[in-house]
């Protein structure tokens, strides 16, 4: 007679756990998620070596205070000595708000700039613009580190090697520890090749971007003219719109000097001449009626350059909050 068969042994299933409940935060959901207000970043910088830090710590924290969607920042006039993580750890300190990191291709090596982006996850920073760089001051072309990188692609690539080593691998776009954003170029300007602009928002897209920040624009037609091509050429990503609120006519020169794109002249002839108050009340309404124009192109929302100005950023923020309330008090959804 056989010996009695052992009982079956049954396998405990693993206990999966409910998702959380708890939405991501990072600037990538934030620009994908569907919304019913007008998305809305500000970027900020450093102090500059000649400024009052206190009146520039005073203004960022007056930003912050209004509760945009997120900030950048920028890594300054110092950021050789720290002084981009002190603004960025200021931030994080002082607010719930996402900040999101300028990081550049320059100044070092490839184990340099992981080094870099570990420092900076070790502050608690999420969100990463990952952007080639200028020239350093005095040369007048892009000069590639001994043993470093040229590309902005190469450099998402780089972040997103250095986001698997540390929390592992197989997140969805969208779902990932980082943010990683990008910047593209829709309006014509100085010194700049539209078809090739394109290709590399590709590349970027490719290797990895989550989503892009224009370079500054000030015509909707060039917004459109620039996302039906995209589109057509298998480049998926949100595409946020970088403005500079347009209450001063010397910083919209400033701008075209920095960026090489020209202020239209319909612009600068509404801003020639008046009061300052008149001004800033006529460069707010031209801002806002850009807005609504990119809007109803489908825009993902809105990166204000301000220049560490809060008056005019607080008031288009305020008029855009306003403007979101009255379009869903008439039922109408208040932002794309």
């Amino acid at each position: 007679m056989s010996a009695p068969s052992a009982a079956p042994q049954h396998t405990r299933l693993p206990v999966i756990e409910s998702p959380t409940t708890t939405p991501p935060t990072g600037t990538s959901w934030l620009v994908r998620r569907p919304r019913r207000s007008t998305l809305v970043s500000f970027e900020v910088f450093p102090p500059r070596p000649t400024a009052d830090p206190d009146t520039v710590w005073s203004h960022i924290d007056t930003m912050a205070e209004a509760g945009p969607d997120f900030f950048s920042v920028t890594h300054g006039h110092s950021a050789d000595t720290g002084v981009s993580r002190e603004a960025l750890r200021h931030l994080r300190r002082t607010t719930d708000t996402p900040v999101m990191a300028h990081f550049t291709c320059g100044g070092t090596d490839r184990a340099g700039l992981e080094r870099s982006v570990e420092q900076l996850l070790d502050d608690g920073v999420r969100d990463l613009l990952a952007l080639r760089g200028d020239p350093p001051l005095g040369h007048g072309e892009w000069r590639t580190p001994p043993g470093g990188i040229s590309r902005a692609s190469e450099l998402v690539a780089l972040i997103r090697d250095v986001e698997r080593r540390r929390f592992g691998d197989g997140f969805r776009p969208g779902t990932r520890p980082l943010s990683v954003s990008v910047a593209c170029y829709p309006s014509p300007a100085r010194g700049r090749d539209f078809e090739a602009d394109l290709a590399s928002l590709w590349e970027k897209q490719e290797a990895g971007a989550d989503y892009a920040i224009t370079q500054v624009l000030y015509e909707p037609e060039d917004y459109a003219r620039f996302l039906e091509r995209a589109r057509s050429e298998g480049i998926h990503i949100p595409v946020v719109a970088g403005l500079v609120p347009l209450t001063s006519p010397q910083r919209l020169r400033r701008m075209t000097e920095i960026t090489g794109v020209p202020v239209p002249g319909r612009l600068t002839d509404f801003l020639a001449s008046g009061s300052a108050e008149e001004l800033r009340c006529r460069g707010i309404a031209a801002t806002l009626s850009l807005i609504d124009d990119l809007l109803d192109l489908g825009c993902a929302g809105f990166h204000l350059y301000t220049f560490n100005r809060p008056d005019a950023a607080l008031a288009i923020l305020e008029h855009l909050r306003v403007r979101d309330a009255a379009r869903e008090y008439r039922g109408r959804s208040p932002a794309a």
